[in-house]
C-alpha cells in the first residue's frame, strides 16, 4: 500500500514539473537559456523532495514498529535492523551486579532499543546528506530492507542523477551541459518510480 508521504513526494514532483520545464518539448533540444537555468532548477529541486522523502518515510516506518513493540511487545523487522546495524552497541555486563550498579553503561533491552531508535533519528536529520547510492543503503537496510529488494540498475540511475545535481547545485552555468528538459523529466520520473516500489516493500516492514 502506498503511503500518504509517497503520495505528497508524487504530487510535488508534479507540480514543479508545471513550475519550471516546458510544457512541450522541443525535438532539436534549442531552448531559451532561461529554460535550461529552470530545467537545472527543477534538477536541484526535485532531488531535495526525495531526499525529505525517504529520510521521513525511514523514521515514519521506524517510529510505527517502536509504537506497535512499546504496545504489545511485537518485535518488527525494521525494529530488529535499526537494532542490528547500530555501529556503537554497549556492552554486555559480566554480571547482575554490574548491570543493576552501572545503567548507563549497560542499558536494559528497552533502553539499547530506545537508543537505537534515537541513534537513527539523529543520523537522519543530522547526518543524511543526498539520495547516493551510500546514502539510500544507510538508511534503508537500518529499517530492514534487504540488498535483494533494491534494484541496482535503480541506484545507478539515482547515483549519476544525483551526482549530476550535485554539479547544478555546485558549479556555475557556464561549466555546465545543458540539461534536456524532456530528457531530465524521464530521469526524475524513473527516480519517482523506484521510491515507490520501495516504499510499498517498507510498509511490510
Amino acid at each position: 500500500m502506498t503511503s500518504s508521504r509517497f503520495l505528497e513526494l508524487e504530487k510535488r514532483i508534479g507540480e514543479l514539473r508545471h513550475s519550471f520545464l516546458p510544457p512541450l518539448f522541443d525535438p532539436t533540444v534549442l531552448y531559451e537559456e532561461i529554460v535550461y537555468e529552470h530545467t537545472r532548477a527543477f534538477r536541484v529541486l526535485a532531488h531535495a523532495e526525495f531526499e525529505s522523502y525517504i529520510e521521513d518515510r525511514v523514521l515514519e516506518v521506524l517510529d510505527t514498529a517502536f509504537s506497535v513493540w512499546k504496545a504489545d511487545g511485537a518485535i518488527s523487522v525494521s525494529l530488529l535492523a535499526v537494532v542490528a546495524y547500530r555501529e556503537s552497541a554497549p556492552s554486555i555486563p559480566e554480571s547482575l551486579n554490574d548491570a543493576a550498579a552501572r545503567p548507563a553503561k549497560y542499558p536494559t533491552l528497552e533502553g539499547r532499543i530506545e537508543a537505537a531508535r534515537t541513534d537513527f533519528h539523529r543520523y537522519v536529520r543530522k547526518q543524511n546528506h543526498g539520495i547516493k547510492e551510500k546514502n539510500l543503503l544507510r538508511l534503508l537496510l537500518s529499517v530492514g530492507l534487504q540488498e535483494v529488494e533494491i534494484n541496482p540498475g535503480w541506484l545507478d540511475v539515482t547515483e549519476t542523477w544525483a551526482t549530476a545535481r550535485g554539479d547544478a547545485a555546485h558549479k556555475g552555468a557556464k561549466v555546465q551541459v545543458r540539461p534536456d528538459p524532456q530528457k531530465e523529466l524521464k530521469t526524475v520520473n524513473d527516480v519517482l518510480d523506484g521510491f515507490r516500489g520501495l516504499d510499498n516493500i517498507m510498509a511490510s516492514k
